[in-house]
């Protein structure tokens, strides 16, 4: 079978990115490959030609993983693994390298903080030693962004990788983070560092951009862009602007230089004064690169080491130009900076720990040809050794400063991005777009790891037949469909994460139950899952919070959308979230300066509660979006009872679409009609309950608006009615006379006569 074939085996089949390589190494460009989920025409579109010796699988996507057990001594230990983490005696996917002495094993494990946090923080790959030796060198986790070697690959020795017990006939097994932890804290010593990094200086000149490799690409598109491409001339035209009038020589360059375009000096100097006066921000630098390299160009190799005196040594100039080539950078803060890594239009903040694996790894890849004058063990060695002047802030805060525009909702538009592509969506219509169609930067948690299905590309998406989700919607909400329409809509307002600040609400999932105390399982929870599923959403203990504690939103980063405040309690602060919910966001982190988040990208907010938010006031009031639960699911009838299965984890890739598709309908109608309001049903009641006592909820609810009382015999109605309230007292009798009219939306009427109080409530 063809590798190409066989590529496509392991990606419909088993569910892998996969790469042509040569050797071990990829011979095309794959970081996005590394987020985007590929499907059997990506893989066709590779070059699978005569230099292709085999297929590497890439780690990470649909949450595949794999142990690669290096210079193997003793077999044994292989089925030593493969039993202890429940894959039986003849586990089919296990590889035997064509060296003889490696071993992988290929498994799915879901994202683990635990775990990351127990191996020193996530990492692509996590390079492990055994307590025992003698049974291999050692042993790599390789838990994404990184890939490895499939069957019938052909190694350099000339023999091929095959699977050691059967050729599988499914996709690798899953198990359970918590399996694989306890299984390598048995087996290996997790507390041993490799190297510690020491703070250190370096000193270098900043450089606006890196004249070398744009002159490439220039040189390269001058005669390689088609003549066709007037589109993409035009994009590469609003890159250069970037640069200003130097960015007018490279178009000049480009374009009088390339066959296929006649246009004279004049006509290409007044295209590029339209370019610069209709640039809007969304295009950079970058795109003249990725451009360049979808028709075959290739950046420039920079060699950041040189010899002198018989000794490997670093250059800083050229160790920092060799990161910014590879995508990292600083984007600024209001205190302080952050580090990315930016590939193509994906941004990802990374730490320094991430910087050193991807050098350590670029070395490690990298033919031996750039070797040429000293050894590549040398080299590593020199990194190694120059950890402290080169994995440092003081080093680090010299790479570029990048100022991204990220795409961002709009008022009247929506984006949702997946592992195959992204949507474009308006309250008329939703376009399925290719990632080359992307303007602006988005981060890498924005993309759901799911593919999104679609038959026809002009149909109209958005609907979905038969989802369970929209069932459970339509039971949540008793099948009323104005209470339907409300709860869709508050749906779309999360999704949408453009901000209004004279729209700007917490939205509130209430149990519609009268209970005392917590009732719950009505299906609070799930609704804010689904949003999590979607947008990134940072979950709160809503019982425990404190406003007043010091770093307490510390789990909210740039790219967070939602803040979820759990089951809060009857007590819960609402009048502390105004700020957040109407202005910019504060966020302290220990050891870090702190994070303002401007309003227009900081998260909206969910509430889940059985309580009613405390508060009747126009200023509470204006901030919340209240959605009551029905009891149709609660402690005896589960979600699972009725559907047979978890939601979201169990369901089929069909399942997945149609609630995809639901998800988008809901942005739509949000787009087309705004937050709908509906009728609550025991919203009013809840609030005088929460705010007096239910007792006094009933005895309020028989006095008659209009009429005159006299305040004394009142209270003393109430207390003979109610003998548990003996004790009250008439000051808090009276505020509850207060509340109960601010709630019922009434007036307040009170007068003196003598010695007399006489009240009255009355129409506003």
């Amino acid at each position: 079978m063809k590798f190409s074939e066989l590529a496509k085996v392991y990606n419909v089949k088993f569910g892998f990115n996969v790469l042509p390589v040569q050797g071990k190494k990829p011979i095309v460009g794959w970081e996005n490959w590394q987020l985007i989920e590929q499907n059997g025409n990506d893989i066709e579109e590779f070059a699978w030609n005569s230099n292709v010796t085999g297929i590497g699988g890439i780690c990470g996507i649909n949450d595949i993983r794999a142990l690669d057990f290096d210079k193997v001594s003793v077999p044994e230990v292989i089925e030593l693994f493969t039993k202890r983490l429940g894959l039986g005696d003849k586990y089919p996917w296990v590889v035997k390298s064509g060296s003889g002495i490696g071993y992988h094993i290929w498994f799915k494990v879901r994202e683990s903080e635990r775990l990351n946090k127990k191996l020193n923080g996530p990492k692509s790959v996590y390079r492990l030693n055994l307590k025992d030796e003698g049974l291999c060198d050692h042993i790599e986790l390789r838990w994404n962004s990184s890939q490895t070697i499939l069957p019938y690959s052909k190694h350099e020795s000339g023999k091929m990788y095959s699977f050691l017990n059967e050729n599988p006939k499914v996709a690798p097994q899953e198990i359970d983070a918590d399996v694989l932890l306890e299984c390598l804290e048995e087996f290996c010593d997790l507390e041993k560092e490799n190297q510690v990094l020491a703070i250190g200086k370096g000193t270098f000149e900043p450089a606006g951009f890196d004249v070398e490799k744009l002159e490439s690409a220039i040189e390269f598109l001058g005669m390689n862009l088609p003549g066709n491409s007037y589109e993409e001339w035009y994009r590469i035209g609003f890159g250069l602007v970037t640069i200003g009038e130097e960015g007018r020589k490279y178009f000049l360059k480009m374009s009088l230089g390339n066959p296929n375009y006649h246009d004279g000096e004049f006509e290409i100097n007044k295209k590029f004064d339209e370019l610069m006066k209709k640039y809007d921000g969304r295009i950079t630098l970058g795109t003249v690169y990725h451009i360049a390299e979808k028709y075959g160009w290739k950046k420039p190799f920079v060699k950041f080491w040189y010899v002198e005196n018989d000794k490997t040594k670093i250059s800083k100039q050229n160790f920092k130009r060799f990161l910014e080539e590879n995508g990292f950078c600083k984007l600024q803060l209001d205190h302080g900076y952050i580090l990315l890594k930016v590939s193509k239009n994906i941004v990802r903040e990374v730490e320094i720990f991430n910087i050193k694996d991807f050098v350590i790894d670029y070395l490690k890849r990298i033919e031996d040809e750039h070797f040429s004058d000293i050894p590549k063990s040398k080299v590593i060695d020199a990194v190694i050794k120059g950890a402290s002047q080169h994995f440092v802030n003081s080093f680090l805060e010299f790479l570029e400063t990048k100022e991204l525009e990220f795409l961002r909702d709009t008022r009247d538009k929506g984006f949702l991005f997946f592992s195959n592509c992204f949507v474009e969506l308006t309250k008329a219509k939703v376009e399925v777009k290719k990632y080359e169609e992307l303007e602006g930067y988005i981060w890498d948690k924005q993309v759901i790891q799911k593919r999104f299905g679609v038959e026809k590309k002009s149909a109209n998406l958005g609907t979905a037949k038969g989802s369970e989700f929209e069932m459970f919607i339509r039971n949540i909400c008793k099948n009323d469909e104005q209470r339907i329409l409300s709860l869709r809509s508050a749906i779309g307002y999360l999704l949408h994460n453009y901000k209004d600040s004279t729209n700007a609400k917490a939205v509130i999932l209430l149990d519609e139950k009268l209970s005392d105390g917590a009732y719950g399982r009505s299906g609070k929870g799930l609704v804010a899952q689904a949003i999590g599923r979607l947008r990134k959403t940072v979950r709160l203990d809503g019982r425990n919070f404190n406003f007043s504690k010091s770093f307490s939103f510390q789990s909210v980063t740039l790219d967070t959308a939602i803040i979820e405040f759990n089951d809060v309690n009857k007590k819960f602060n609402f009048d502390k979230l105004f700020s957040i919910i109407t202005d910019d966001i504060t966020v302290e982190k220990k050891n870090q300066n702190e994070i303002i988040i401007p309003f227009h990208e900081s998260p909206k907010i969910i509430i889940s509660t059985n309580y009613t938010i405390e508060g009747s006031d126009d200023s509470t009031l204006d901030r919340q979006f209240v959605i009551e639960f029905s009891d149709h699911y609660n402690k005896s009838h589960r979600p699972i009872d009725e559907f047979g299965h978890r939601f979201f984890d169990e369901w089929s890739n069909g399942e997945w679409n149609n609630f995809l598709n639901f998800m988008i309908g809901c942005m739509q109608l949000y787009l087309e009609r705004g937050l709908i309001h509906c009728s609550h049903i025991n919203l009013e009641k809840k609030k005088l309950i929460d705010a007096t006592s239910e007792e006094f909820a009933e005895f309020f609810a028989e006095i008659v608006i209009g009429k005159e009382f006299l305040k004394k015999e009142l209270f003393e109605d109430f207390r003979k009615g109610y003998e548990e309230y003996e004790d009250l007292q008439p000051v808090r009798f009276s505020r509850w006379l207060k509340d109960a009219a601010k709630i019922k939306g009434v007036k307040f009427i009170e007068r003196k006569s003598g010695s007399e109080r006489f009240i009255k409530f009355g129409e506003v």
